[in-house]
């Protein structure tokens, strides 16, 4: 069985990560956690890569007096939680490994806003297995994210084919 402790060997030159087959992978599997600080700079630098200038996420003045959410302060991007949810597997597993594997789907749901200074802790595991038959096979990943107090700002599922 293939555990997340097990180092993954990269193909020379590709850069890509090998991954567990179909069969290697058991529902104990869990992926190195990822933590990110949604800082300002961050969020200004999420803001101009993603071209959403919002100023809910970018001028602290502005969401000082709207009070989006209820709060004094810039917020950081959905996506942008949901790009650290997605992170928990593409970080450890590549979007598209060297031996075949691949994300087939993300599906994500924002429970609470993140708001500028929290560290946020993302967790994945492996929730079901899909038997398809050989070369179609594929796995359920449920992510979640959690702020500085431990609350839960986003889920989601991930689905990622697994090489034979």
């Amino acid at each position: 069985m293939a555990t997340s402790t097990q180092s993954l060997s990269l193909q020379a030159g590709s850069g890509a990560p090998f991954v567990p087959t179909f069969g290697e992978i058991d529902f104990d599997y869990a992926f190195p956690p990822v933590t990110l600080k949604y800082d300002q700079a961050t969020i200004d630098h999420y803001a101009l890569a993603s071209l959403d200038m919002n100023p809910v996420h970018t001028n602290e003045e502005w969401a000082a007096r709207a009070q989006v959410f209820g709060m004094p302060a810039t917020v950081g991007h959905g996506m942008m939680t949901m790009s650290s949810l997605a992170s928990v597997v593409t970080r450890h597993w590549g979007p598209v490994s060297a031996n075949g594997g691949r994300v087939r789907f993300v599906e994500a749901i924002f429970t609470k806003p993140v708001r500028v200074g929290e560290t946020v802790v993302s967790t994945a595991f492996i929730k079901k297995k899909h038997y398809h038959g050989t070369g179609k096979n594929w796995v359920s990943i449920k992510v979640e994210s959690r702020d500085t107090a431990g609350d839960i700002i986003g889920v989601a599922e991930v689905g990622y084919h697994l090489p034979d």
